[in-house]
């Protein structure tokens, strides 16, 4: 009887301890945005994986924006801290192709919504890419992803696209 009752406890731990330990769901912001260089890999429509047409078929106007995605060029590294709750904030500073962005950032780990406040950027010389970016950081309202990859989303319209960044491995 006595070991059947050692079974059983030993069960319920075995049993509790992942629920247990599963109830922090929240994102470490300062975690998933500081500490990198983030680079864009391409912006697309919600659902989607493959570069939005920015150009409407105009295939030179397509190549001399890719032509644009080489070094720092369409980057962004986040500073910051927690600021309590699971909201981590700061400040942020990029480039695009002929402008750079800055300005403040504040991020929520329960619901993943993301707020960028913009100052003077001014327009890119890529009117169709850079364009894009600049308007869908000046539009962000949530995020998504992790230390590795990170989306941030932003409505155009009806329409809701994202861009799509990877951490910079080395700074040319």
């Amino acid at each position: 009887m006595k070991k059947i009752k050692i079974y059983t406890q030993l069960l319920l731990v075995a049993l509790l301890t992942p629920v247990l330990s599963a109830c922090d769901q929240e994102d470490d912001v300062v975690d998933i945005f500081t500490g990198k260089t983030w680079y864009m890999t391409y912006i697309a429509v919600e659902g989607q994986n493959k570069m939005y047409d920015f150009w409407q078929g105009n295939e030179e106007a397509r190549t001399q924006s890719f032509k644009t995605i080489v070094g720092d060029n369409y980057t962004l590294t986040f500073d910051g801290a927690d600021l309590g709750n699971s909201i981590g904030g700061g400040t942020f500073s990029g480039k695009v192709t002929s402008v750079n962005v800055s300005g403040s950032w504040n991020a929520n780990g329960e619901n993943r919504t993301l707020v960028l406040e913009t100052k003077n950027t001014g327009t890119d010389a890529d009117k169709y890419l850079g364009k894009a970016f600049v308007e869908g950081l000046k539009n962000a309202v949530r995020y998504g992803g992790d230390n590795k990859n990170l989306y941030i989303y932003y409505n155009e319209g009806a329409t809701t696209k994202f861009i799509s960044f990877a951490p910079q491995r080395n700074n040319q």
